[in-house]
């Protein structure tokens, strides 16, 4: 193996990181608010990606990113591990949801109604200055708007296969398990997943690799409060509220631990809106744990616990991928003397032959 010494750069990498902020400085112009407020699903996705539930933050990151989303999240990532933890809040529930927005694709008329809210969904994805029509926009408030999941009725008639539940809850955090998963890591890993990775994988189930074509029972984005157990008093207080998004989406059916049928539902959660996000985990989510209707059985990538624990994550990812910047001299080195060497042995065989 040929060694090659590596000497200097320090003055051009310093000399780079100018370059770098003399290129993105002026991104320090823009307003915190400013960003929370006109990059709103930006902000949400470096949040989600992040794992920190930080608006602030996750502006400041962009701006230091100069708008590389990844780059931000990790920013935000990296930020979070030297934040200290003083403890761990209450459980929440979806259910309690102020609701800004609540679709359901399974049912037409739910409890509430479908509430659109803000959405493009239905909006001609061209460039173009469109004229406006009129429209009556209803007052709304989603302060009391808190509606039951649409597959409530479902689940309260024992319809719904339930998975066993977990005695503890898994911190991926501060322990990243080996397999079998449990389900609480395996969500986990999702709810902070790549946004594409995410998708590219539950895209798979649609082609042909999986359930094919789920149903969207539950989808709703609105407001959490956070409960926290105070230290000293031992009570129940507010510390503050997270807007998130949680999706149900619904299979075919399963048998259940006791062998009876019930209908199979994946679930998906996110900070923010991220909706494409929370679709995709759950029909992941629901690939997983329900694989013997699926098409292609267990062998497919949205069904395989490794796959998805160990290549969805954007952070790690990303730092893999940029790391082939890093001098590889030795590598590539060994790699071409390697390549030299059966080079000559090939020519020679050649030889031997004529």
């Amino acid at each position: 193996m040929a060694y090659y010494a590596i000497k200097g750069g320090e003055e051009a990498i310093k000399n780079s990181l100018d370059f770098y902020a003399d290129l993105t400085n002026s991104a320090d112009e823009l307003e915190d608010e400013v960003l929370i407020k006109s990059l709103t699903f930006s902000i949400d996705r470096v949040m989600s990606e992040g794992s920190l539930y930080s608006k602030k933050l996750a502006a400041r990151s962009i701006k230091r990113s100069a708008g590389d989303l990844l780059n931000a999240s990790f920013f935000l990532r990296a930020h979070r591990s030297s934040c200290q933890r003083i403890g761990i809040s209450r459980t929440i529930d979806i259910n309690k949801m102020r609701l800004s927005r609540r679709i359901s694709s399974a049912f037409k008329d739910i409890e509430g109604g479908q509430l659109l809210g803000p959405s493009n969904d239905y909006e001609i994805k061209l460039l173009v200055d469109l004229k406006n029509e009129d429209v009556n926009i209803e007052e709304y408030s989603s302060k009391d708007c808190v509606i039951k999941s649409a597959l409530s009725p479902l689940r309260d008639d024992d319809l719904i296969k339930k998975l066993p539940k977990e005695e503890k809850i898994w911190d991926v955090t501060r322990n990243y398990p080996s397999a079998p998963y449990p389900r609480s890591a395996v969500l986990q890993v999702m709810s902070r997943a790549e946004t594409g990775s995410l998708l590219c994988v539950g895209y798979t189930t649609m082609r042909g690799y999986g359930d094919i074509h789920p149903t969207i029972g539950d989808l709703r984005i609105g407001e959490l409060d956070i409960d926290f157990t105070h230290p000293f008093t031992k009570k129940d207080v507010k510390v503050g509220s997270i807007e998130a998004t949680a999706v149900e989406c619904v299979g075919t059916f399963n048998q259940d631990e006791n062998g009876d049928t019930k209908l199979t539902t994946g679930f998906g959660f996110c900070f923010g809106k991220n909706e494409t996000k929370a679709i995709s985990m759950s029909m992941i989510d629901l690939s997983l744990y329900n694989t013997h209707y699926s098409v292609g059985g267990e062998h497919i990538i949205a069904a395989d616990f490794d796959m998805i624990m160990h290549h969805l994550d954007g952070i790690e990812s990303f730092g893999m991928t940029n790391h082939f910047k890093l001098p590889h001299y030795v590598t590539f080195q060994t790699d071409y003397q390697i390549f030299k060497s059966a080079q000559k042995y090939s020519n020679d065989k050649k030889g031997d032959a004529k």
